[in-house]
């Protein structure tokens, strides 16, 4: 019963890539008002309600946003601790340099998005900014 909370509903006219293009799309552009319109009332991500997700963006974008940021750049990393080798979207302040600003990992399920949440130990914090440099980091949607 407990899990059937959690589990996120995706909008019938909505698909599942739809939803997962657009929140990533939110977060390239630091505008969680982007995602806002795919979610239902009763959906849940991180545990959180709709508007608790979304302030949590929205705190995340505006920290980075105040620090000079308009737009962050996309890779495709890999979960190290939780959900170990699963994908995971890390966003960079700027290209092949440092750690990721965030990241998020998407959990499908049968077509349909079961969660979305922040990843704090994919790869790509475990790369210092030496190391990045040049590293073959492959952007994408830039």
């Amino acid at each position: 019963m407990v899990s059937a909370l959690i589990k996120l509903k995706v909008k019938s006219e909505s698909s599942c890539k739809y939803i997962k293009e657009t929140f990533l799309k939110a977060c390239q552009n630091l505008d969680a008002s982007i995602f806002e319109p795919l979610i239902d009332e009763d959906q849940y991500f991180e545990e959180l309600d709709k508007y608790r997700f979304l302030h949590s963006m929205k705190e995340q974008f505006d920290y980075l946003k105040e620090n000079g940021l308009e737009r962050v750049h996309i890779v495709i990393g890999t979960c190290k601790m939780c959900y170990t080798g699963e994908r995971v979207y890390e966003f960079y302040k700027e290209p092949n340099k440092g750690k990721p600003a965030f990241a998020y990992n998407i959990q499908e399920e049968n077509g349909h998005i079961k969660d979305i949440f922040r990843c704090n130990y994919s790869d790509g914090y475990q790369r210092d900014s030496r190391n990045n440099m040049g590293s073959g980091i492959r952007f994408i949607n830039d």
